[in-house]
């Protein structure tokens, strides 16, 4: 917005620069034109008085001269002075215009050192977080993470490090994704299947049939794989009797086969507090 600005400035000055041109040479000719009727009324004037002969068409045109002479010059005089006045006019304008220019063109340079000035800021500051991030991986990887197998080798879930004065802790722990292998889980998905297709052809259930007629619905919902998640767990959780629902019996024993969980990654949490009676904070971490 501020170069379109100044472009249209720069625009304006040009067009009244070429306006200020154009009226110094009118005014200037203005001048010789009165200059030129200045000379021709002297010129009358001394004619006049070396006339012998009076009368003629000669005396009377020189009189009208130096008659109209006095008129003449007040409207080449006033001409003049118009063209002065308007040169005076554009000339303050093209004073005002330079200084809005200057102004803008000064905006226009603190704002693009603004602009620098920002982005080597973040740059600077975004290298700082990286090169902090990479020393923070590195410490975790050599000092805490290592320490979440124990002595017997068995991967903790957690572990936590607190400080002598007790005001300062870090927590690292693992993520797991539970993954649901996918033969044993098409085998239960048939016997859901087969229970589902019983039941459908049920006009009317009853309480204890039709939750798990819903469920199992859902849990059909996906076509490829089991979705892991409340449903599922439910599912997985539920005391079946195998001869009322052999089906669902076995299908739930395949589920339970089919999933394990696996580590994906390691993190960290990080608390402080004022004293040691007082409750943990979490601290802000990038």
């Amino acid at each position: 917005m501020a170069a379109k600005t100044v472009n249209l400035l720069e625009q304006k000055i040009k067009t009244d620069k070429r306006q200020l041109e154009k009226l110094i040479r009118l005014e200037g000719h203005s001048r010789k034109v009165w200059t030129k009727a200045y000379q021709l009324f002297l010129r009358a004037a001394n004619q006049l008085t070396k006339i012998k002969v009076h009368g003629t068409k000669k005396e009377a045109g020189l009189i009208k001269k130096i008659r109209d002479w006095p008129a003449e010059t007040v409207r080449l005089t006033k001409e003049r002075d118009d063209l002065r006045a308007q040169i005076k006019q554009t000339e303050q304008a093209l004073v005002k215009l330079g200084i809005e220019q200057a102004k803008l063109v000064e905006q226009q340079i603190n704002e693009i050192k603004t602009i620098d000035e920002i982005v080597t800021q973040v740059f600077g500051l975004n290298a700082a977080v990286v090169r902090a991030s990479g020393d923070r991986e590195d410490c975790l990887t050599r000092h805490v993470f290592p320490r979440l197998i124990d002595a017997k080798g068995n991967l903790r879930s957690q572990i936590s490090f607190t400080s002598s004065d007790g005001l300062r802790r870090v927590v690292a722990m693992v993520n797991t994704m539970t993954i649901v292998r996918g033969d044993l889980a098409a085998q239960a998905k048939s016997e859901i299947q087969c229970f589902f297709d019983r039941f459908q052809r049920v006009a009317k259930m009853d309480d204890t049939v039709k939750p798990l007629f819903d469920l199992t619905r859902q849990l059909l919902v996906e076509k490829t794989d089991f979705k892991v998640g409340p449903d599922l767990y439910r599912f997985l959780s539920m005391e079946l009797d195998a001869d009322i629902f052999p089906e669902l019996s076995k299908a739930q024993t395949l589920l339970r086969q089919s999933i394990r969980s696996e580590k994906t990654s390691s993190y960290i949490r990080i608390y402080e507090r004022d004293n040691r009676a007082s409750p943990w904070r979490p601290v802000a971490q990038s």
